[in-house]
């Protein structure tokens, strides 16, 4: 018996993965705990709206509507890279889900904090 050549069509096919890459059960681990990130940036989005609404003019601005969409955008990133099954994902496509997850939930209340009216 002969080993196989490293430089045979089917060496050249095989997927190069990066070793250091999460599993994809921690990649959901996180993807749960944005989640829960996500409702303590909604409440802290809802306390920066209702110190606007009080201490201001009464009205919110016009970036309010963007913070309370891209909260909604992060839930959805999450719950895709939460649920969906290994093989309708790729490992690097759920790692960037929830980076983008993580973004857009932070991106919330930072965007109803700036908005002035």
């Amino acid at each position: 018996m002969t080993a196989p050549d490293p430089h045979s069509a089917s060496a050249a096919e095989a997927p190069a993965t990066d070793p250091f890459a999460p599993s994809t059960r921690a990649v959901r681990v996180f993807a749960g705990i944005g989640l829960l990130l996500l409702a303590f940036a909604y409440g802290a989005f809802l306390v920066i709206v209702l110190d606007q609404a009080y201490s201001g003019a009464g009205t919110s601005g016009p970036l309010v509507g963007v913070a309370r969409w891209s909260m909604g955008l992060s839930a959805i990133a999450g719950l895709l890279a939460l649920c969906l099954p290994d093989a309708a994902v790729s490992p690097a496509a759920r790692r960037g889900a929830v980076a983008t997850q993580y973004v857009l939930a932070f991106a919330g209340p930072v965007l109803a904090a700036v908005d002035v009216t």
